[in-house]
């Protein structure tokens, strides 16, 4: 009876592996397609109509920017920071303290931190992500995304 429950484990953990190696090889394959086409930039989902981001928040020379609104307690902010940057590296990754500039916050309806904004490089808003679990249900569903 113990052996079967370890080869079932062993099977299981093989199926896992088998299945993340296989969505990492599909999204670097569409990665390096997207590149050689040269799209490299997310496409925008439903993106709406919210004010493009100030000039001064954007990296111009980056196809695209990530503005993440954070707070000075907010637990979650570094961790949507590191995925976005190890996701997307080539864009550009800003961090607000939506405490040090209400205005801009209240501008994009900042309730919760995180709330995340995808930039264009004109600043205009591709997506709007709130809370950690969108931004990695996003990360996990675009095709620009280097997953790991």
């Amino acid at each position: 009876m113990m052996r079967l429950i370890v080869v079932a484990a062993l099977a299981a953990v093989v199926l896992v592996v088998a299945l993340g190696y296989k969505r990492r090889n599909q999204a670097d394959a569409a990665l390096g397609a997207r590149r050689s086409a040269g799209t490299d930039a997310v496409a925008a989902q439903s993106a709406p109509d919210w004010p493009a981001v100030d000039a001064a928040v954007i990296d111009a020379g980056a196809a695209c920017t990530w503005v993440v609104f954070t707070t000075p307690y907010c637990a979650s902010c570094s961790l949507v920071e590191s995925d976005v940057r190890r996701a997307f590296p080539h864009h550009a990754v800003r961090l607000v303290d939506a405490t040090e500039q209400p205005d801009l916050a209240a501008r994009y309806q900042v309730r919760r931190a995180p709330t995340t904004l995808l930039a264009d490089h004109d600043g205009n808003v591709l997506e709007r992500l709130v809370g950690p679990e969108a931004v990695r249900a996003f990360i996990g569903t675009t095709e620009d995304a280097v997953l790991d």
